[in-house]
């Protein structure tokens, strides 16, 4: 998987040198509203396409030492990112009716943003999904796990690229998009302490994992508002695919299920209502 994972990210890169205007950038300015005075981007909640790194394996870019490129899946749903919904949509791409990715004719590949949610997390005691809103199907089982001393990737509200399954169909028409996109994500070195996101307690186990590869994380602690911002949003429309937060791997260093809930409390509904002019659609 992994090795499918590298070639992937080097078939783009070979494409985006015939195609630089394909990695347009979708940045803009970072929403401050109530913790600029801190220097925190408020996360505001869009429910639209989006890319998903939490899992994400990278590799060094080419003409950046400070950047890598990670591979991630893309979702349809809700998630949190760092600008107005407007700015996080896709650019050239959409979801068709049988729930397929496709690239819009005219447009050598399709563009998306690197946002964040719970997407398949694991189950923890008094997060589960609504039983009446969950998929029959749901399989979730991505835990955070602690990391320290090293180096990982920054992917939160960063541009992504998605290729036509196949690189030679006619651009002047709709076409299948790949099942991943390459996300241009920053490069975090020398770092005391970071959390990725790993499938099952298998990984959890895995000592040498944050050391093996460059992987996509955060700091999770900055994130606690924005966690509280979608948890509160997740209980009041249920996504079927979504818990109502992510679990902590077993041993891990004050990574207690109940930090967000005490964020929750101390987050103030006034900061939840002044998220964006309109983050969080009904």
């Amino acid at each position: 998987m992994i090795r499918k994972i590298i070639f992937l990210i080097c078939g783009m890169l070979l494409l985006t040198c015939f195609t630089p205007c394909a990695m347009a950038e979708l940045t803009g300015e970072r929403v401050s509203q109530a913790l600029s005075d801190k220097g925190v981007t408020v996360p505001v909640v869009c429910d639209q396409p989006y890319a998903l790194c939490d899992t994400a394996y990278c590799v060094p870019a080419q003409d950046d030492p400070s950047k890598v490129l990670c591979s991630c899946y893309m979702v349809d749903g809700p998630s949190l990112g760092g600008n107005n919904c407007s700015v996080l949509a896709p650019i050239g791409m959409y979801v068709d009716e049988y729930g397929d990715w496709m690239i819009k004719a005219g447009y050598p590949v399709g563009q998306i943003t690197s946002t964040y949610s719970f997407y398949h997390a694991a189950p923890t005691e008094g997060n589960e999904i609504d039983p009446d809103n969950t998929s029959t199907d749901y399989s979730g089982d991505i835990y955070l796990k602690q990391c320290m001393n090293g180096d990982w990737a920054d992917c939160w509200n960063k541009p992504c690229s998605v290729l036509p399954q196949d690189i030679h169909a006619d651009i002047n028409t709709d076409r299948p998009a790949s099942e991943y996109a390459v996300c241009d994500c920053g490069l975090v070195v020398n770092s005391s302490e970071w959390f990725i996101g790993v499938y099952g307690t298998d990984q959890c186990a895995d000592e040498t994992l944050c050391k093996d590869y460059i992987i996509s994380g955060a700091n999770v602690k900055s994130m606690d508002p924005g966690i509280a911002i979608l948890k509160k949003y997740l209980q009041e429309n249920p996504d079927p695919y979504q818990q109502y937060t992510m679990g902590y791997c077993e041993g891990c260093a004050g990574c207690e299920d109940d930090v967000v809930d005490e964020t929750i409390d101390e987050t103030s509904q006034e900061l939840i209502n002044e998220t964006t002019d309109e983050p969080v659609p009904a």
